[in-house]
């Protein structure tokens, strides 16, 4: 991409480097790093950065100096042991380390914290980030040479308390350097904390096959985190072909499939390979502003790519100790000759929100709609080996063969219009779920083998409860005898940011269960995982309110006095981990599975690296807060502007551009 390499004046030929005796001659255009002649006979030795490529990077040894070559090499040497490693950028010290054939940017100085990756290596990580030639880590990080010279003279210290502030200054000195091109200048950004965090993991997990951390610190919940991302043959990329050229060149070979909807280890797996099944959501799908037909104004999406691999399906997974790899997939059937796809069903019927399914060019997609649309999450095996997972929009508890062919689709009971195929033998309250969150996730309770489904979201009934509600339902399916039970887990936050994404089950009466909510003082996502105590849980089938203003209503009315003097027990749970003090940011984990009593696997579905913006418009509105009508009109647009606002895709911010699935090994057992 280039955007941001050249000067203005010529090319400053070499950079300083703090501490070291000798300029680091080239900015690494060639695969052989630049030194100087050694003052020892011994050869010298190569080594390069083996979790990201740097590159423009100064160092110095005992005997050599010079500057990292394009694949990140540089020389060192030794004799009965090996040279300490000075690496810099201008006057700014990266750190040192013993030479060796490979390193990663965490084995410099304090590269670690307690078996973690150190506050220090992440400031490192911000500051290289931001100086990338073409602001495009998944190739490589590139200091130019023009960059380096601009940094002779500056100082920042990595561990300094003042650091935010010193690298704010840091940034504005050298947006403020004419010598640096204005497109460099412009896009000069230091990522936070949490993006240059994953990006680091992502890129050494993709490099090495894992990357691993081992908390030390009793305070953390998990005694190793093993961190992977999806290795996705060629074959099962999806294929792009609308017009973005933007999108095209981001993604030559094609998508990533949106796998990790959901996430199921296959019974009687050994643990060398793991046997892992997951499910894609409904396909790879972007945000559209809210489409006006003139008659009503409704939410909307775009569907990007038609073709067969973007339908959703179950992908076959391998996880080892060094590797995550799709092995094949598997389309979901509701028939013989029938595969199920991610439009919307058609208005009125069962799942239908009324929300729009729109093409590139926010035009309604031909055809709009589908009867066999459904939108997966939550995935679970079967001792006979069936799948059963759920459609978040109906909700619908789907059961498959091994094979991916319907076995039976359940649906709430109601007045919506009926769908092929569908039994509506769930609880017609279902019905009130709220826009997508029908369903966070299946699970199978081992002895009885009652199907679990839990609702994503506290019920919407009558657009009055979402935001007061202190339950969240699952219902318990019994596919032997049909019996039908539901039950509540306590919203313990009192939040209405509260989701629930997957559960998976620990034994016959607890749950586990992955929850995200907003932290109101932060503004960030919270990830928790959490024990679900089913053993003393009222089944709600015809429970109502019996005390308060709303007696006679449904439980999502009451406050908590009032929903226990209900002759109501819900559900307590109690945290097991939360997923941010082992470094998790992405904002989608949505399928958990649980190996043994200490080992959980956390998987983060990533849409196929795509996301979508308005172009002109209201920059303090999401593309959704937007509207187009049937002309193609987007509004509001940019104040003062005279330009007309514009929809397109774009590639996702690098660090979601990965499906990545994480192995916690718990310091306690789950009980």
């Amino acid at each position: 991409m280039n955007r941001r390499t050249s000067i203005v004046r010529p090319a400053i030929l070499a950079a300083s480097v703090l501490a070291l005796s000798s300029c680091g001659g080239s900015s690494g255009s060639s695969d052989t790093p630049k030194t100087t002649t050694p003052t020892t006979p011994s050869a010298p030795l190569t080594g390069s950065f083996v979790d990201i490529t740097l590159a423009g990077v100064g160092y110095a040894t005992a005997t050599l100096s010079g500057t990292t070559s394009t694949a990140g090499v540089f020389n060192y040497a030794c004799t009965t042991s090996c040279e300490t490693i000075s690496f810099a950028l201008g006057g700014i010290s990266l750190g040192q380390v013993t030479g060796a054939a490979t390193i990663t940017l965490h084995d410099l100085t304090s590269g670690m914290d307690n078996g973690q990756l150190s506050e220090t290596t992440v400031r490192r990580a911000r500051l290289l980030i931001a100086l990338d030639t073409d602001a495009e880590i998944t190739n490589g990080i590139q200091i130019s040479a023009e960059v380096a010279a601009a940094l002779t003279g500056k100082r920042l210290d990595f561990a300094a308390a003042t650091f935010e502030a010193d690298l704010t200054a840091l940034m504005d000195a050298l947006k403020a350097d004419t010598r640096l091109t204005s497109n460099f200048r412009s896009a000069l950004k230091a990522p936070d904390k949490y993006v240059a965090r994953s990006l680091l993991e992502q890129s050494e997990a993709l490099n090495r096959g894992v990357y691993t951390e081992t908390p030390t610190s009793t305070t953390i919940a998990a005694t190793e985190v093993r961190k992977y991302v999806l290795k996705v043959p060629d074959g099962f990329l999806v294929p792009y072909a609308g017009q973005n050229t933007a999108l095209r060149d981001a993604f030559p070979r094609g998508l990533k499939p949106a796998q990790g909807a959901g996430l199921a280890i296959v019974p009687g797996t050994g643990t060398a390979p793991v046997q892992l099944r997951s499910i894609t959501t409904r396909g790879i799908v972007v945000a559209a502003p809210q489409y006006k037909d003139g008659v009503s104004t409704r939410t909307a999406s775009v569907l990007v790519g038609a073709d067969s691999l973007a339908l959703p399906a179950v992908g076959i997974l391998e996880l080892s100790s060094s590797a995550f790899d799709l092995k094949s997939t598997q389309s979901l059937r509701a028939s013989a000759t029938e595969v199920f796809s991610g439009k919307p069903t058609p208005t009125g019927s069962i799942g239908s929100d009324g929300a729009r399914n729109l093409d590139e060019t926010l035009k309604p997609s031909n055809p709009e709609f589908d009867q066999l649309g459904i939108d997966p999450a939550g995935l679970r095996i079967a001792a006979e080996g069936s799948y059963w997972l759920c459609d978040r929009r109906g909700p619908q508890l789907i059961q498959l063969e091994s094979t991916g062919r319907t076995i039976q689709r359940l649906a709430p009971a109601g007045s919506t219009g009926n769908l092929p195929g569908v039994s509506r033998l769930l609880p017609a309250l279902l019905g009130s779920r709220q826009a997508g969150l029908g369903c966070g996730g299946v699970a199978i309770r081992p002895l009885s083998g009652d199907v679990l489904l839990a609702s994503g979201a506290p019920l919407d009934i009558a657009t009055q409860t979402p935001n007061r509600a202190k339950l969240l339902r699952v219902v318990s399916y019994n596919p032997r005898t049909g019996a039908v039970r539901q039950f509540g887990i306590s919203n313990w936050l009192n939040d209405s940011s509260l989701q629930l994404l997957d559960i998976d089950a620990i034994s016959e009466d607890f749950m586990l269960a992955l929850f995200r909510y907003k932290d109101a003082a932060t503004g960030l996502y919270q990830f928790h995982l959490r024990s679900i105590d089913l053993s003393a849980a009222t089944d709600l089938t015809g429970k109502t309110l019996t005390t308060g203003a709303s007696a006679g209503l449904q439980l999502e009315y009451g406050t908590s006095a009032e929903v226990e003097s209900s002759s109501v027990r819900l559900a307590p749970s109690s945290l097991v981990i939360d997923l941010r003090t082992l470094g998790w940011s992405l904002p989608n984990p949505e399928g958990i599975a649980r190996l043994d009593a200490t080992t959980i696997y956390v998987i983060a579905q990533q849409n196929g690296g795509v996301t979508s913006r308005v172009v002109n418009g209201d920059a303090a509105l999401s593309v959704a807060d937007h509207t187009v009508d049937a002309s193609g009109l987007i509004l509001p647009r940019a104040a003062a502007s005279g330009a007309s606002a514009a929809f397109e895709l774009v590639a996702a911010s690098a660090e979601q551009r990965q499906t990545v699935l994480w192995a916690i090994k718990l310091r306690t057992p789950l009980q």
